[in-house]
């Protein structure tokens, strides 16, 4: 019995010569031979295969004669009303149908149909990019492709590897700089407000006033900081220090939802983005205010990798996003 049993290393060597075989012959065939027996056996007729394909009588003799040399198969024969194809030929029918079908779909640029999709959309955003994107995108979303889904990731210093690596398929951003093969689409320009709760006893201080807040009232009062990855300072830290002033912050959280709804329990004092103070400030009764300290606008993108520039499904959702925010009035 042991005479019997193949050795690993002989199976290994006789499946890698079957491989090579098999690449072997591929290389030998030709797909426009395939299309011209495919219409031989449609057609019956060297006429009407030629007609069908567009071709001439002798350049699919030509093929004819090159696929019996293919296969060693005579394939059409003579018949009284045209030809008829061999066994071999016959046989080939349905499975020659098959493949040709599946090269024309393998071939053709890919559909994509909202309505019929269950596919999962992951962006990498932190919760302003959510709360300034979203609701103005959910609605559609939902009514178009009611079977696929939105996937929040949450911002980290990997989200542009994660993008590149095809693990998220967007990414929303500010317009600092970014190293790697993306694109990107400006969404909107922004700019910071303050909130504070209603009855802050810094409204009373304001004497009516109640559209800039005065540096030196800005800088009385305790502030929370939206910080994503930490850090002691910020573009508000920078634009008072140049003024000559300094706030002291109390609390640092990663969340915008998180510091406005610890200062409408507060008295405390939190700068953030325009579109996300818009969303959270009439559902938590904060006051807006323009804070001393102004900052250049920056603008907002929506970034994506190069590779998937051209999908269906990604062209659908960037559209989305960029007519979501132009509907809002937001420019894009």
């Amino acid at each position: 019995m042991e005479g019997n049993v193949c050795q690993p290393g002989v199976i290994h060597k006789y499946h890698d010569r079957i491989y090579v075989m098999r690449t072997m012959d591929l290389a030998k065939v030709d797909l426009n031979l395939l299309v011209v027996l495919h219409a031989l056996l449609e057609t019956g007729s060297v006429t009407r295969a030629a007609e069908r394909l567009g071709s001439s009588q002798p350049a699919i003799s030509r093929a004819l004669a090159k696929l019996r040399r293919l296969f060693g198969d005579r394939l059409m024969v003579k018949a009284a009303s045209g030809m008829m194809p061999t066994l071999r030929a016959e046989a080939m029918r349905e499975p020659l149908a098959t493949l040709l079908g599946g090269v024309e779909t393998f071939l053709h640029k890919p559909k994509f149909y909202p309505s019929a999709t269950d596919r999962i959309f992951r962006i990498a955003t932190t919760d302003y990019g959510a709360l300034a994107i979203l609701p103005n995108v959910a609605a559609r979303f939902a009514r178009e492709a009611p079977g696929a889904a939105i996937e929040i990731v949450s911002f980290s210093r990997d989200v542009f590897r994660m993008l590149a690596d095809g693990q998220v398929d967007f990414v929303l951003y500010a317009d600092n700089p970014v190293s790697g093969s993306f694109r990107a689409r400006e969404l909107f320009r922004e700019s910071f407000v303050t909130l504070i709760r209603q009855g802050h006893p810094l409204l009373k201080e304001l004497r009516g006033a109640k559209d800039v807040l005065p540096i030196k009232l800005f800088t009385t009062w305790p502030h929370i900081v939206v910080s994503i990855f930490g850090g002691q300072g910020g573009p508000i830290d920078t634009a008072l220090a140049e003024r000559g002033y300094k706030r002291h912050v109390a609390l640092r959280v990663p969340y915008f939802a998180t510091a406005a709804v610890i200062t409408a329990a507060s008295d405390y004092l939190v700068t953030m983005p325009s579109r996300a103070a818009r969303q959270l400030a009439p559902r938590l009764g904060l006051v807006m205010l323009k804070p001393p300290a102004q900052v250049t606008p920056y603008g907002y993108r929506l970034l994506w990798h190069e590779r998937s520039h051209d999908d269906p499904g990604a062209v659908w959702l960037r559209r989305l996003v960029i007519d979501g925010v132009k509907s809002a009035g937001e420019g894009a």
